[in-house]
Protein backbone atom coordinates (compact mmCIF):
# COMPACT_ATOMS: atom_id res chain seq x y z
CA UNK A 1 0.00 0.00 0.00
CA UNK A 2 1.20 3.35 -0.84
CA UNK A 3 2.19 5.64 2.18
CA UNK A 4 3.25 9.27 2.08
CA UNK A 5 3.22 11.58 4.50
CA UNK A 6 3.65 15.53 5.05
CA UNK A 7 6.39 16.58 8.14
CA UNK A 8 6.27 20.24 8.31
CA UNK A 9 7.97 21.67 10.88
CA UNK A 10 6.34 23.91 14.19
CA UNK A 11 9.20 26.76 13.75
CA UNK A 12 6.09 29.41 11.43
CA UNK A 13 3.13 29.09 10.22
CA UNK A 14 2.01 26.80 7.48
CA UNK A 15 2.75 28.70 4.15
CA UNK A 16 2.02 28.05 0.17
CA UNK A 17 5.70 25.96 -0.60
CA UNK A 18 4.15 23.76 2.19
CA UNK A 19 0.16 23.19 1.33
CA UNK A 20 2.01 22.19 -2.18
CA UNK A 21 4.26 19.69 -0.91
CA UNK A 22 1.43 18.14 1.33
CA UNK A 23 -1.32 18.28 -1.37
CA UNK A 24 1.19 16.40 -3.46
CA UNK A 25 1.46 13.67 -1.12
CA UNK A 26 -2.03 13.75 -0.35
CA UNK A 27 -3.24 13.49 -3.88
CA UNK A 28 -1.10 10.72 -4.51
CA UNK A 29 -2.20 8.78 -1.73
CA UNK A 30 -5.95 9.35 -2.63
CA UNK A 31 -5.09 8.46 -6.08
CA UNK A 32 -3.88 5.52 -4.94
CA UNK A 33 -5.96 4.16 -2.67
CA UNK A 34 -3.23 4.18 0.31
CA UNK A 35 -2.98 6.33 3.39
CA UNK A 36 -1.70 9.73 3.52
CA UNK A 37 0.32 10.63 7.71
CA UNK A 38 1.06 14.03 9.01
CA UNK A 39 4.41 14.27 11.44
CA UNK A 40 5.14 17.40 13.36
CA UNK A 41 8.93 17.28 13.04
CA UNK A 42 9.98 19.18 16.92
CA UNK A 43 13.43 18.09 17.22
CA UNK A 44 14.62 21.43 17.42
CA UNK A 45 12.97 22.85 20.67
CA UNK A 46 13.79 25.44 21.51
CA UNK A 47 12.81 26.73 17.80
CA UNK A 48 8.83 25.07 17.62
CA UNK A 49 6.13 26.52 19.05
CA UNK A 50 2.87 25.12 20.18
CA UNK A 51 1.33 27.70 18.51
CA UNK A 52 2.75 26.82 15.29
CA UNK A 53 1.52 22.99 15.76
CA UNK A 54 -1.87 24.49 16.15
CA UNK A 55 -1.64 26.68 13.19
CA UNK A 56 -0.57 23.90 11.20
CA UNK A 57 -2.98 21.59 11.73
CA UNK A 58 -6.20 24.04 11.80
CA UNK A 59 -4.66 24.98 8.16
CA UNK A 60 -4.35 21.21 7.12
CA UNK A 61 -8.22 21.18 8.30
CA UNK A 62 -9.36 24.20 6.49
CA UNK A 63 -7.76 23.19 3.50
CA UNK A 64 -9.45 19.82 3.73
CA UNK A 65 -6.42 17.78 3.79
CA UNK A 66 -7.01 15.20 6.34
CA UNK A 67 -4.81 12.88 7.41
CA UNK A 68 -4.67 8.91 8.50
CA UNK A 69 -3.65 7.76 11.78
CA UNK A 70 -2.78 9.83 14.51
CA UNK A 71 -0.45 13.02 13.64
CA UNK A 72 2.85 11.99 14.60
CA UNK A 73 4.75 13.91 16.90
CA UNK A 74 8.58 13.52 17.32
CA UNK A 75 9.29 14.71 20.75
CA UNK A 76 6.93 12.57 22.02
CA UNK A 77 9.95 9.60 20.32
CA UNK A 78 13.13 11.09 21.43
CA UNK A 79 13.65 8.00 23.69
CA UNK A 80 13.69 5.54 20.23
CA UNK A 81 15.57 8.07 18.43
CA UNK A 82 18.28 8.21 20.50
CA UNK A 83 17.68 3.76 20.91
CA UNK A 84 18.54 3.69 17.26
CA UNK A 85 21.33 6.06 17.45
CA UNK A 86 23.07 3.46 20.00
CA UNK A 87 21.97 0.42 18.14
CA UNK A 88 24.31 2.26 15.21
CA UNK A 89 27.20 2.62 17.92
CA UNK A 90 27.07 -1.02 18.97
CA UNK A 91 26.71 -2.49 15.41
CA UNK A 92 29.85 -0.17 14.69
CA UNK A 93 27.74 1.64 12.24
CA UNK A 94 28.43 5.32 14.11
CA UNK A 95 30.53 6.35 16.83
CA UNK A 96 30.93 9.14 19.80
CA UNK A 97 32.51 12.27 18.78
CA UNK A 98 33.86 15.04 21.48
CA UNK A 99 35.59 16.96 19.35
CA UNK A 100 35.84 20.83 20.50
CA UNK A 101 33.55 23.44 18.12
CA UNK A 102 36.98 25.37 18.28
CA UNK A 103 38.99 22.29 16.69
CA UNK A 104 36.43 21.70 13.99
CA UNK A 105 35.95 24.97 13.40
CA UNK A 106 39.60 25.34 12.73
CA UNK A 107 39.75 21.92 10.76
CA UNK A 108 36.82 23.54 8.55
CA UNK A 109 39.41 26.75 7.95
CA UNK A 110 41.95 24.74 7.04
CA UNK A 111 39.79 22.72 4.39
CA UNK A 112 38.19 26.07 2.64
CA UNK A 113 41.89 26.86 2.76
CA UNK A 114 43.08 23.80 0.63
CA UNK A 115 39.94 23.87 -1.72
CA UNK A 116 38.55 20.63 -0.30
CA UNK A 117 34.56 20.35 0.65
CA UNK A 118 34.55 20.93 4.22
CA UNK A 119 33.95 17.11 6.40
CA UNK A 120 34.79 15.87 9.31
CA UNK A 121 38.32 14.74 9.58
CA UNK A 122 37.67 11.31 11.28
CA UNK A 123 39.14 12.29 14.81
CA UNK A 124 37.34 10.38 16.47
CA UNK A 125 36.14 7.76 14.28
CA UNK A 126 38.50 4.75 15.34
CA UNK A 127 39.18 5.79 19.07
CA UNK A 128 39.64 3.31 21.92
CA UNK A 129 39.32 5.29 24.80
CA UNK A 130 35.54 5.76 26.61
CA UNK A 131 33.86 8.99 25.39
CA UNK A 132 30.79 9.64 27.83
CA UNK A 133 30.57 13.29 28.07
CA UNK A 134 29.76 16.11 25.68
CA UNK A 135 29.78 14.04 22.81
CA UNK A 136 28.00 13.79 19.59
CA UNK A 137 26.82 10.46 17.86
CA UNK A 138 28.44 10.59 14.03
CA UNK A 139 27.67 7.91 11.21
CA UNK A 140 30.44 6.18 9.96
CA UNK A 141 29.64 7.40 6.19
CA UNK A 142 31.47 5.43 3.74
CA UNK A 143 33.12 8.39 1.58
CA UNK A 144 34.79 5.89 -0.75
CA UNK A 145 32.53 6.11 -3.48
CA UNK A 146 29.58 8.61 -4.61
CA UNK A 147 25.65 8.26 -3.43
CA UNK A 148 23.12 7.49 -6.38
CA UNK A 149 19.51 9.37 -5.15
CA UNK A 150 16.70 7.53 -7.93
CA UNK A 151 14.27 10.72 -7.77
CA UNK A 152 10.65 10.66 -9.84
CA UNK A 153 11.64 13.65 -10.75
CA UNK A 154 15.14 14.16 -11.46
CA UNK A 155 15.97 10.75 -12.36
CA UNK A 156 19.47 9.38 -10.96
CA UNK A 157 21.13 12.10 -9.15
CA UNK A 158 24.69 11.92 -7.84
CA UNK A 159 26.29 12.99 -4.52
CA UNK A 160 29.93 13.17 -5.45
CA UNK A 161 32.36 10.64 -2.65
CA UNK A 162 33.74 13.63 -1.27
CA UNK A 163 30.44 15.68 -0.72
CA UNK A 164 29.79 13.03 1.92
CA UNK A 165 30.45 13.21 5.81
CA UNK A 166 30.08 11.63 8.67
CA UNK A 167 27.64 13.78 10.07
CA UNK A 168 26.17 13.84 13.48
CA UNK A 169 22.83 12.20 14.06
CA UNK A 170 22.15 12.80 17.69
CA UNK A 171 23.51 16.01 19.54
CA UNK A 172 25.46 16.10 22.76
CA UNK A 173 21.89 16.95 24.56
CA UNK A 174 20.51 13.58 23.41
CA UNK A 175 18.25 14.97 21.22
CA UNK A 176 18.24 13.92 17.23
CA UNK A 177 19.39 15.12 14.15
CA UNK A 178 16.66 15.86 11.71
CA UNK A 179 18.53 13.57 9.88
CA UNK A 180 18.14 10.22 12.23
CA UNK A 181 14.44 11.10 13.11
CA UNK A 182 13.55 11.42 9.48
CA UNK A 183 14.86 8.21 8.59
CA UNK A 184 13.46 6.31 11.89
CA UNK A 185 9.96 8.24 11.53
CA UNK A 186 9.65 6.86 7.59
CA UNK A 187 10.74 3.68 8.29
CA UNK A 188 7.99 2.86 11.36
CA UNK A 189 5.57 4.60 9.25
CA UNK A 190 6.34 2.50 6.47
CA UNK A 191 6.46 5.39 3.98
CA UNK A 192 6.79 4.23 0.67
CA UNK A 193 7.00 8.13 -1.36
CA UNK A 194 9.09 10.70 0.02
CA UNK A 195 7.83 13.96 -1.27
CA UNK A 196 9.17 16.74 -0.21
CA UNK A 197 11.12 20.15 -1.41
CA UNK A 198 14.44 19.93 -4.20
CA UNK A 199 16.04 21.76 -0.99
CA UNK A 200 16.83 18.41 0.93
CA UNK A 201 17.29 16.70 -2.55
CA UNK A 202 20.99 16.54 -1.39
CA UNK A 203 19.80 15.57 2.09
CA UNK A 204 18.87 12.17 0.87
CA UNK A 205 22.35 11.41 0.35
CA UNK A 206 22.79 10.80 3.77
CA UNK A 207 19.01 9.48 4.59
CA UNK A 208 19.98 6.79 2.61
CA UNK A 209 23.34 5.89 3.96
CA UNK A 210 21.31 5.88 6.99
CA UNK A 211 18.83 3.55 6.02
CA UNK A 212 21.94 1.16 4.81
CA UNK A 213 23.34 1.79 7.72
CA UNK A 214 20.25 0.35 9.63
CA UNK A 215 19.36 -2.33 6.76
CA UNK A 216 16.17 -0.33 6.33
CA UNK A 217 14.11 -0.65 2.76
CA UNK A 218 14.87 2.92 -0.05
CA UNK A 219 11.76 4.60 -0.53
CA UNK A 220 10.87 6.25 -3.17
CA UNK A 221 11.82 9.92 -2.89
CA UNK A 222 10.22 12.68 -5.12
CA UNK A 223 11.25 15.97 -4.58
CA UNK A 224 9.68 19.23 -5.93
CA UNK A 225 11.12 21.94 -7.24
CA UNK A 226 10.85 25.26 -5.69
CA UNK A 227 8.24 27.77 -5.43
CA UNK A 228 9.78 31.37 -6.98
CA UNK A 229 7.96 34.44 -6.08
CA UNK A 230 6.58 36.47 -9.79
CA UNK A 231 10.18 38.26 -10.28
CA UNK A 232 12.04 35.15 -10.00
CA UNK A 233 13.69 35.06 -6.29
CA UNK A 234 12.84 32.75 -3.64
CA UNK A 235 9.45 33.35 -2.77
CA UNK A 236 8.87 35.50 0.42
CA UNK A 237 6.00 37.45 2.25
CA UNK A 238 5.55 40.54 -0.33
CA UNK A 239 5.19 36.96 -3.30
CA UNK A 240 2.82 35.58 -0.77
CA UNK A 241 4.75 33.23 1.00
CA UNK A 242 2.16 34.22 3.87
CA UNK A 243 0.33 31.92 6.39
CA UNK A 244 -2.38 29.71 4.28
CA UNK A 245 -4.46 30.83 6.92
CA UNK A 246 -4.17 33.95 5.63
CA UNK A 247 -5.81 33.52 2.23
CA UNK A 248 -8.89 32.13 3.96
CA UNK A 249 -9.09 35.89 5.88
CA UNK A 250 -8.77 37.23 2.60
CA UNK A 251 -11.62 35.60 1.09
CA UNK A 252 -10.34 32.25 -1.01
CA UNK A 253 -11.72 29.32 -1.09
CA UNK A 254 -9.72 26.32 -0.03
CA UNK A 255 -10.07 24.28 -3.54
CA UNK A 256 -9.12 27.63 -5.46
CA UNK A 257 -5.83 27.43 -3.24
CA UNK A 258 -5.46 23.64 -3.76
CA UNK A 259 -6.34 23.88 -7.58
CA UNK A 260 -3.77 26.99 -8.29
CA UNK A 261 -1.05 24.81 -6.26
CA UNK A 262 -1.25 22.03 -8.02
CA UNK A 263 -1.24 23.32 -11.22
CA UNK A 264 1.63 25.65 -10.34
CA UNK A 265 4.31 22.60 -10.92
CA UNK A 266 2.05 20.07 -12.26
CA UNK A 267 0.01 19.68 -15.40
CA UNK A 268 -2.36 17.57 -17.14
CA UNK A 269 -2.98 19.55 -20.84
CA UNK A 270 -4.41 22.94 -21.00
CA UNK A 271 -6.94 22.18 -17.97
CA UNK A 272 -6.74 24.89 -15.60
CA UNK A 273 -10.06 24.41 -13.30
CA UNK A 274 -10.20 21.10 -11.24
CA UNK A 275 -12.57 19.92 -8.69
CA UNK A 276 -11.21 18.14 -5.91
CA UNK A 277 -12.10 14.59 -7.20
CA UNK A 278 -10.57 15.38 -10.59
CA UNK A 279 -7.35 16.40 -9.25
CA UNK A 280 -7.64 13.11 -7.08
CA UNK A 281 -8.32 10.82 -10.08
CA UNK A 282 -5.69 12.48 -12.76
CA UNK A 283 -2.97 12.59 -10.05
CA UNK A 284 0.48 11.41 -11.36
CA UNK A 285 3.98 11.63 -10.35
CA UNK A 286 5.17 11.89 -13.77
CA UNK A 287 2.84 14.76 -14.67
CA UNK A 288 4.89 16.99 -11.78
CA UNK A 289 7.61 19.42 -14.08
CA UNK A 290 10.62 19.49 -13.11
CA UNK A 291 11.29 23.48 -13.50
CA UNK A 292 10.57 25.80 -10.79
CA UNK A 293 6.81 27.58 -11.05
CA UNK A 294 6.53 31.09 -10.39
CA UNK A 295 3.88 32.37 -7.62
CA UNK A 296 1.32 34.51 -9.27
CA UNK A 297 -1.09 36.19 -7.16
CA UNK A 298 -3.37 37.13 -9.94
CA UNK A 299 -3.79 33.87 -11.23
CA UNK A 300 -4.55 32.93 -8.19
CA UNK A 301 -7.29 35.32 -8.07
CA UNK A 302 -8.87 34.27 -11.25
CA UNK A 303 -8.58 30.44 -10.47
CA UNK A 304 -10.94 31.77 -6.91
CA UNK A 305 -13.08 33.99 -9.42
CA UNK A 306 -13.70 30.17 -11.50
CA UNK A 307 -14.29 28.44 -8.14
CA UNK A 308 -17.11 30.76 -6.68
CA UNK A 309 -18.70 30.98 -10.31
CA UNK A 310 -19.04 27.24 -9.91
CA UNK A 311 -20.10 27.04 -6.44
CA UNK A 312 -23.84 27.26 -5.35
CA UNK A 313 -25.35 30.64 -4.13
CA UNK A 314 -26.16 28.50 -0.91
CA UNK A 315 -22.77 27.37 -0.19
CA UNK A 316 -21.21 30.96 -0.51
CA UNK A 317 -24.29 32.01 1.76
CA UNK A 318 -23.03 29.64 4.55
CA UNK A 319 -19.64 31.12 4.31
CA UNK A 320 -20.66 34.59 4.16
CA UNK A 321 -23.13 33.67 7.05
CA UNK A 322 -20.16 33.01 9.17
CA UNK A 323 -18.13 36.23 8.44
CA UNK A 324 -20.70 38.70 7.90
CA UNK A 325 -22.91 40.71 10.61
CA UNK A 326 -24.61 42.29 7.12
CA UNK A 327 -25.27 39.15 5.39
CA UNK A 328 -26.53 37.70 8.35
CA UNK A 329 -29.35 40.50 8.68
CA UNK A 330 -30.72 39.75 5.18
CA UNK A 331 -33.84 37.74 4.81
CA UNK A 332 -32.57 34.40 2.64
CA UNK A 333 -34.23 35.32 -0.66
CA UNK A 334 -32.35 38.69 -0.90
CA UNK A 335 -29.38 37.39 -0.16
CA UNK A 336 -29.25 34.37 -2.65
CA UNK A 337 -29.97 37.46 -5.23
CA UNK A 338 -27.62 39.30 -4.06
CA UNK A 339 -25.24 36.57 -4.41
CA UNK A 340 -26.42 35.71 -7.45
CA UNK A 341 -25.97 39.12 -8.73
CA UNK A 342 -22.76 40.34 -7.67
CA UNK A 343 -20.58 36.70 -7.63
CA UNK A 344 -19.35 36.54 -11.09
CA UNK A 345 -17.86 40.31 -10.34
CA UNK A 346 -16.13 39.03 -7.23
CA UNK A 347 -12.43 37.74 -7.16
CA UNK A 348 -13.22 36.52 -3.30
CA UNK A 349 -15.45 36.07 -0.58
CA UNK A 350 -14.27 39.54 0.59
CA UNK A 351 -14.91 41.07 -2.42
CA UNK A 352 -18.60 40.33 -1.90
CA UNK A 353 -19.26 41.29 1.48
CA UNK A 354 -17.73 44.63 0.86
CA UNK A 355 -20.21 44.94 -2.23
CA UNK A 356 -23.11 43.66 0.29
CA UNK A 357 -21.83 46.37 3.17
CA UNK A 358 -21.78 48.66 0.59
CA UNK A 359 -25.29 48.43 -0.93
CA UNK A 360 -27.38 47.15 2.04
CA UNK A 361 -25.62 49.86 4.27
CA UNK A 362 -28.08 52.25 6.30
CA UNK A 363 -25.67 55.03 4.75
CA UNK A 364 -23.91 55.64 1.67
CA UNK A 365 -21.19 57.18 1.10
CA UNK A 366 -20.32 58.30 -2.10
CA UNK A 367 -16.81 57.98 -3.76
CA UNK A 368 -15.44 61.62 -4.45
CA UNK A 369 -14.34 60.91 -8.02
CA UNK A 370 -17.53 59.45 -9.19
CA UNK A 371 -19.83 62.00 -7.51
CA UNK A 372 -17.98 64.92 -9.02
CA UNK A 373 -18.19 62.98 -12.44
CA UNK A 374 -22.03 61.63 -12.11
CA UNK A 375 -24.07 63.62 -9.74
CA UNK A 376 -24.31 66.64 -11.78
CA UNK A 377 -27.28 69.67 -11.84
CA UNK A 378 -28.26 68.17 -15.18
CA UNK A 379 -29.67 64.87 -13.92
CA UNK A 380 -31.70 66.24 -10.97
CA UNK A 381 -34.51 66.52 -13.46
CA UNK A 382 -34.42 62.91 -14.67
CA UNK A 383 -34.37 61.56 -11.18
CA UNK A 384 -37.44 63.94 -10.35
CA UNK A 385 -38.86 61.99 -12.61
CA UNK A 386 -38.23 58.73 -12.34
CA UNK A 387 -38.73 59.27 -8.60
CA UNK A 388 -42.42 59.87 -9.21
CA UNK A 389 -42.40 56.11 -11.73
CA UNK A 390 -40.67 53.95 -9.39
CA UNK A 391 -43.64 55.24 -6.56
CA UNK A 392 -46.36 53.36 -8.77
CA UNK A 393 -44.50 50.50 -10.95
CA UNK A 394 -44.21 46.73 -9.85
CA UNK A 395 -41.24 46.48 -8.04
CA UNK A 396 -39.22 44.18 -10.64
CA UNK A 397 -35.96 44.72 -12.64
CA UNK A 398 -38.06 44.89 -15.91
CA UNK A 399 -40.38 47.35 -14.58
CA UNK A 400 -37.54 49.34 -13.15
CA UNK A 401 -35.76 48.81 -16.51
CA UNK A 402 -38.17 49.94 -18.70
CA UNK A 403 -38.95 53.59 -16.05
CA UNK A 404 -35.25 54.31 -17.02
CA UNK A 405 -35.87 53.75 -20.46
CA UNK A 406 -38.46 55.86 -20.33
CA UNK A 407 -36.94 58.67 -18.52
CA UNK A 408 -34.28 58.64 -21.05
CA UNK A 409 -36.82 58.82 -24.10
CA UNK A 410 -38.31 61.92 -22.45
CA UNK A 411 -35.33 63.98 -21.89
CA UNK A 412 -33.51 62.48 -25.00
CA UNK A 413 -30.73 60.93 -23.22
CA UNK A 414 -28.88 57.73 -23.63
CA UNK A 415 -29.58 54.88 -20.76
CA UNK A 416 -25.53 55.52 -19.86
CA UNK A 417 -26.20 59.09 -18.83
CA UNK A 418 -28.77 58.27 -16.54
CA UNK A 419 -27.68 54.68 -15.56
CA UNK A 420 -24.21 55.47 -13.99
CA UNK A 421 -25.67 58.69 -12.20
CA UNK A 422 -27.93 55.99 -10.58
CA UNK A 423 -25.30 53.89 -9.31
CA UNK A 424 -23.53 55.86 -7.74
CA UNK A 425 -26.84 57.38 -6.45
CA UNK A 426 -27.85 54.19 -5.34
CA UNK A 427 -24.66 52.58 -3.99
CA UNK A 428 -21.92 54.92 -3.73
CA UNK A 429 -19.73 53.86 -6.63
CA UNK A 430 -19.46 53.26 -9.84
CA UNK A 431 -19.22 49.37 -10.04
CA UNK A 432 -22.26 46.77 -9.73
CA UNK A 433 -24.70 44.49 -11.68
CA UNK A 434 -27.00 45.55 -14.27
CA UNK A 435 -28.64 49.11 -12.03
CA UNK A 436 -32.52 47.79 -12.67
CA UNK A 437 -30.73 44.41 -11.23
CA UNK A 438 -29.13 46.75 -8.57
CA UNK A 439 -32.28 48.70 -7.95
CA UNK A 440 -34.59 45.73 -7.03
CA UNK A 441 -32.16 43.94 -4.22
CA UNK A 442 -33.22 46.91 -2.01
CA UNK A 443 -36.55 47.78 -1.15
CA UNK A 444 -38.58 50.42 -3.29
CA UNK A 445 -38.52 52.81 -0.23
CA UNK A 446 -34.71 52.73 0.42
CA UNK A 447 -33.91 53.69 -3.05
CA UNK A 448 -36.40 56.33 -3.60
CA UNK A 449 -34.82 57.72 -0.08
CA UNK A 450 -31.15 57.15 -1.64
CA UNK A 451 -32.56 59.44 -5.18
CA UNK A 452 -34.02 62.01 -3.22
CA UNK A 453 -30.54 62.04 -1.03
CA UNK A 454 -28.66 62.68 -4.21
CA UNK A 455 -30.58 65.14 -5.74
CA UNK A 456 -29.94 66.96 -2.40
CA UNK A 457 -26.29 66.40 -2.23
CA UNK A 458 -26.60 67.99 -5.93
CA UNK A 459 -28.63 70.68 -4.71
CA UNK A 460 -25.87 71.78 -1.97
CA UNK A 461 -22.42 71.64 -4.18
Amino acid sequence: MVRTRFAPSPSGFLHIGGVRTALYAWLYARNQKGKFLLRIENTHIKRSTQESVNSIIEGMKWLGLDHDEDIIIQQNRFDIYKERAYQLVNNDKAYKCDCSPERLNNIKKQQIKSGDNPHYDGHCRERSDEISENYVVRLKSDRSSSVIINDGVYGDVEVNAKELDDFIIMRSNGAPTYHLAVVVDDYDSAITHVMRGDDHLKNSAKHIQLMEAFGYPLPNFIHLPMILGSDGSRLSKRHGAMNVLQYRDEGYTPDAVLNYLLRLGWSRGDKEIFTIKEMIDGFSISGINKSSAKFDIEKLRWVNQQHLLETSNEEILGILNDRSQMVNSLDERTALNFIQAYKSRANTINDIIVSCEQLFSEKIDYDEDASQKFLKTEIVVPFQDLLEMLEQIEWNAESVNQSVKSICKKHDIGFGNIGQPLRVAITGGTESPSIDLTMTLLDREIVISRIKKAIEYISNQ
